[in-house]
Formats: structure tokens, sequence, C-alpha cells
């Protein structure tokens, strides 16, 4: 069910076909006609479903070969697994980001607009004729099969007083056997040939060059730390899956920016202490400062939970992509600053907003996961990770108090929390471990950790034998070169320098 919703959505118009990227929602049943705005808090959240549907697409292959490869860049190993649809979709989400909603300096932008001109969608739609006239017979003629492309339209825009005539909106109407983002959906007997995905390859070419020419809508350029977070996440992720180095560099430059820009280290962060305090021992002087929103120069002074849970939830997925140290010292220092400043101590929970704030009558904790998760939901993920990473009992305690305040209504309205069920379930047995040991920027562990993450295995975390790590995972040895402990608890399966043995036992 959940790989046909994907499917579906993708070959919609709810999902841009030129340029990529999916609106925030459809009109109809069909995912046909949407509301042409796009935020980036559903292409994030997007991104990340469908490189879990890859993986469990991929892991449900009998013909899954895993093959190694070098990076061109860096001339490290690397797993590339046979490729799905969703993997192209995940690609097409990151890089119309990577392309029109990115700042200079590494930050991402906060939407686009439906409308432009005074009418939604002209953007993004077509009519017949248009296409006619930009694109050569054969090329024409395998859009309109592909696209469904018919002289009266399919949308009409009926809270505009004088609508455009003839508007088409894109979506997948007749796919091309093999090569689309439909796999399961039968396709018709029409004498599509092998010649037909130049044509398309070309005419989406064409289109969309000429659709670049037309008056784009409205940029929403503020930059907010709480769906970077999740944007950061997104490509951090989409480097440890497919392997993509610009995914890499787009996150590193991304994390970079919201700590220059937004994010104020207290004097005792650990981000300036001489070394990782001991397991368990929390940095209540911490102190650092997180602030929501940034555009041309400045930024607030508001702080909410969601840019706190959300970055930390993005720095976490980078720190598994990469397990670079210094990541891990700075999710840290988000956690405790988190904690110190939302964690209701007395009854579990966290706080919308910060104390002290002047403006606000009463503070409140949010309870519902909607078109994005509540900040307590994915706060009490992260602790969650972040404990099982670094073995901090006081990032244990607080989720699970917040698990304990939520219980009622997750028992009674369970549909209302869907991501604090996420947390539930991580929760419930103890996580697996995978520990990489030994320098993580050698090649084998470059390779060791893709394979890592090529399994959809949600209810684990990944970590190296160096940094602020959990005490256990720091005495594991490399032996010969960096190798690969699967942990629970303080059992270990053998070590092994095998990319293929990891995924095994990972499944």
């Amino acid at each position: 069910m959940v790989l046909h919703t994907c499917d579906r959505m993708a070959a919609g118009g709810i999902h841009d076909q030129l340029g990529g990227g999916f609106a925030r929602y459809s009109v109809d049943a069909e995912w046909l006609v949407p509301h042409f705005e796009k935020m980036l808090y559903d292409n994030a959240q997007l991104a990340q479903l469908y490189l879990d549907a890859h993986l469990v697409a991929e892991n449900k292959r009998s013909d899954g070969v895993v093959e190694k490869w070098n990076d061109e860049k860096t001339n490290t190993p690397a797993l590339q697994h046979s490729n799905t649809p969703f993997a192209d979709i995940a690609r097409d989400i990151l890089n119309y980001v990577l392309r029109d909603m990115t700042h200079p300096d590494g930050g991402f932008y906060s939407a686009e607009d439906a409308d432009s001109e005074g009418h939604e969608g002209k953007f993004y739609c077509w009519t017949r004729a248009e296409l006619e006239k930009l694109l050569a017979p054969d090329e024409f003629k395998a859009a309109v099969r592909y696209f469904g492309i018919t002289e009266p339209g399919n949308f009409t825009d009926h809270s505009h007083p004088h609508p455009l005539p003839n508007q088409n909106v894109l979506s997948v109407v007749e796919p091309l056997p093999g090569r689309d983002a439909l796999p399961r959906v039968p396709v018709p007997q029409s004498g599509i040939g092998p010649t037909d995905v130049e044509l398309l390859v070309s005419a989406k070419r064409k289109m969309f060059d000429a659709r670049s020419q037309r008056v784009r809508p409205h940029l929403d350029d503020k930059i907010l730390a709480s769906w970077n977070g999740l944007m950061l996440g997104a490509m951090a992720r989409a480097y440890a899956v497919l392997g993509d180095e610009k995914y890499r560099a787009a996150a590193e430059k991304n994390l970079a920016f919201i700590q220059e820009k937004l994010w104020e280290a207290g004097s005792e962060s650990r981000l300036q202490a001489a070394g990782p305090a001991k397991a368990g021992t929390p940095n209540k002087e911490s102190g650092g400062t997180l602030y929501h929103r940034w555009r041309d120069g400045e930024r607030d002074s508001v702080q909410l939970l969601e840019a706190y849970a959300f970055l930390l939830s993005g720095v976490i997925d980078l720190y598994e992509a990469t397990l670079e140290p210094g990541h891990l010292d700075f999710a840290i220092a988000l956690a405790e600053a988190m904690v110190a400043k939302f964690y209701d101590a007395e009854n579990g929970g966290f706080w919308q907003s910060a104390g002290g704030a002047k403006d606000l009558i009463l503070r409140v904790k949010d309870d519902y996961d909607g078109a994005e998760p509540s900040g307590n939901s994915v706060a009490t993920l992260v602790l969650l990770k972040l404990a099982a990473i670094t073995g901090r009992e006081d990032f244990k305690k607080p989720a699970e108090a917040t698990l304990r305040l939520f219980a009622h209504r997750l028992q009674n309205f369970p549909q209302a929390m869907p991501f604090m069920l996420h947390a539930l379930d991580f929760q419930l047995e103890e996580p697996r471990r995978v520990v990489i040991a030994g320098d993580s920027t050698f090649p084998k562990a470059r390779e060791l950790l893709r394979a890592a993450h090529s399994v959809y295995q949600p209810n684990k975390v990944v970590l190296g034998n160096a940094g602020a790590v959990e005490e256990f995972a720091r005495t594991l040895p490399a032996k010969n070169g960096p190798v690969v402990y699967l942990c629970t608890g303080n059992s270990c399966q053998p070590p092994t320098q095998d990319a293929a043995k990891v995924r095994e036992m990972l499944k």
C-alpha cells in the first residue's frame, strides 16, 4: 500500500514532472490537480519517504546486487545499489531544492507560491497548442501520450473570475515500460517503443527550458531553523543511502550556515570544551541558543522547540552518514540546550516555547503530528537515538517521560501522533547499534558505512568508536583496518569487513 501510494503520488500532478519537487496537496482523489505551492518541509519529509521506499523495494528484489564503485572526487569505495524509481524521485526532490530553493551560502528557503501573474498554476500548466508549437512532431506525439495532454485540458481554476482556458496539469498517464516511477501499473499496449524514451527526454528538456522563461511564482526566501533541519536530514540520508557526494556537501554547507547565522554557543558549550564529558554527565552550563528565522542578514529572537528538535534530528542524520565527531558534539550541545530550555522536568513533555517569553500568555505542549511532526514527537525520537549513540541517560529519561505523558493519547487516539508512535516503537526494544571501528575517513570505513545504510532498519543507530560515543563502543577495536560490530546492549556479533555481510546482518 505504501509503495503503491508513492507510485501514484510520483505519477500525479502533485509532483512537478519537469522541475522536481512536490506541491503541498492535491485537491482531488487522483493526485492530479494540486494546490501548486511548494513547501520545504513537505519536500524534506517526502525525500525521506522515497529513500525509505527505495530501500524497501531494493531489499525485496531478488536480483538486487551490491557493486563496488569509486566516488570520482574522493576515490572512496562506496556501495551502488540497484536503482529503483523511488531513488530517482528522491533525487528529483533534492535536486529541485538545490537548484531553486537554496541560498548561495547554503541555507534552504521556505516555499514557492502557487500563483504567478495572478493565476494559480500558470507557471506549471500547458495547453496542447503551446506544446505543438514548441516540440518537434515526434516529440509532441510522445509527450501527448505520456502526459495525457488534451485540447480542453484537465484543470480550470474556479477560484479565478477569468480562468485560463485549456490548461493541462502534467501527470504520467501512459508510462514508459520499465522507465517510470510506476513499476506496478499496467502499461497500455499502444505501441510505445524504445525510441520514445529519447523523444520524451528531449521533449522534457525543451519544456523545462521554455518554462524557465516564464514568470516564476514568488519565492519565500526566509530561512527557518526548523524546516532547514528537516531538509538537512534528507540531504544527509540521501548521501548515506545513494552515495552521491553532492548531497553530503549540501548538508555540510547548510549546517555551517545555521551554525553561523542562527546558533549562539554558550560559554561552556561542548563545542568549546577540552573534551567530551563522561557518558551520563549533563553539561548544564552549555547555554547554547538556536534562533528560528534568518532573512537578508537579520535574525529574529524567537526560540521554538521545533527548531531545536528538527535541527537536532538533521544533525544526527548527518553524524550517522559521516561519523564526524564534530557533528556529534554539536548534536549533544543542541540536545542539552533543548532539554534545559523546553523540558518540563516535573510532568514530562516539552513546551513549545522557551521560558521567559514576554509575549506569551501561557506555554503549551504540542500533541499533534500534522503536516509537520510535533516538536514533542521529534524531540522524543531524537533523544532516544542520541542516548543510544552516547549512552547518556539524561537524554533517555526525558524521552521516556514524554512517552508516558502522551500514553493516554497514543492509546486512545494514535492517528493524531504517528511520529510519536515511531518514537515509541524505537523505545520498546533495545536499538541495534552498528559500530564502525577504525578511522572513519578510510576508504574501507566509507564502504562499510554505505552498507550500514543500505538496509531499511529504522530501529538502529550508526556510530563510530571515537568522540563522544557510548563507552562500550569506544572499547571496540579495529582489526587490520575498519570493521563493523552489530551490537545490542553489550553483546555484539563477530566483527566483519565484508559489506555484503553487513547487509545480511541487518536484514
